[in-house]
Order: C-alpha cells, then sequence, then structure tokens
C-alpha cells in the first residue's frame, strides 16, 4: 500500500522536514533529512511517498517508529 501525505502536515525544520503520511487506518511519520539532495520537498511527495512505503514494507524504521530519507535512499541518474 502506498503512504500519502496528509494535508498541511508537513513541518520544516532545520536538519529535516518532517511529514505526517497516512496508510489506511496507520500514521506513520516521515523525516527527510535537508541534505539528502531531494530539494523542495513539496514539489516531490509522490517520489517521497514511494520511498517511504518501500521503506516501511521492508520495515526500514527507526527506534522511535519515524521513516527516514536520506541521500541513499534516492534513485541514482541512470537507473
Amino acid at each position: 500500500m502506498t503512504l500519502q501525505t496528509l494535508p498541511g502536515k508537513i513541518l520544516d525544520n532545520a536538519h529535516h522536514t518532517l511529514l505526517l503520511m497516512q496508510e489506511g487506518t496507520a500514521f506513520h511519520a516521515v523525516c527527510v533529512v535537508n541534505d539528502s539532495g531531494i530539494g523542495n520537498v513539496r514539489s516531490k511527495l509522490c517520489l517521497i511517498e514511494k520511498i517511504a512505503s518501500r521503506k516501511l514494507d521492508h520495515g526500514e524504521v527507526a527506534f522511535d517508529g519515524r521513516v527516514w530519507i536520506t541521500s541513499s535512499d534516492l534513485p541514482r541518474p541512470g537507473h
């Protein structure tokens, strides 16, 4: 299932952007590290939702229950 960002639930801070996403009846906090190379998070929500969904499906969740997206999670050019 694909996570979907909840409207108005994006919080920027100095180190990461926090998004609240929903999957069915469950809610998940997703953090995008600011130096991840994504750029403007709001313009790349579809990509972020796909990455977060994949990581959640594979159990890649931090100790605090958040899904973290870093530069290593981004597709490499040409792949």
